[in-house]
């Protein structure tokens, strides 16, 4: 599901138990910061970025994203 370390609450840095308009929010001002500052890693970013809200924006991809993190889902 995720690429081995990734977190993706603190890519996005939100909480576990943030909810769904949380995640929305912080996406849009993460990612409009990366789009307006640039520099040599934005792509890398707005890529970790995107994977991270398709993930947790979806109840079921985020159960099972969480399930894996707490070591009782498929890995």
């Amino acid at each position: 599901m995720a690429a081995e370390g990734t977190d993706h609450y603190a890519v996005l840095q939100v909480a576990p138990r943030a909810c769904p308009q949380v995640i929305d929010a912080a996406f849009v001002v993460l990612r409009e910061m990366e789009l307006v500052g640039g520099g040599p890693d934005a792509h890398r970013r707005l890529v970790a970025l995107n994977r991270a809200h398709h993930v947790l924006s979806d109840p079921e991809r985020r159960a099972a994203y969480d399930a894996t993190l707490a070591g009782t889902g498929p890995t």
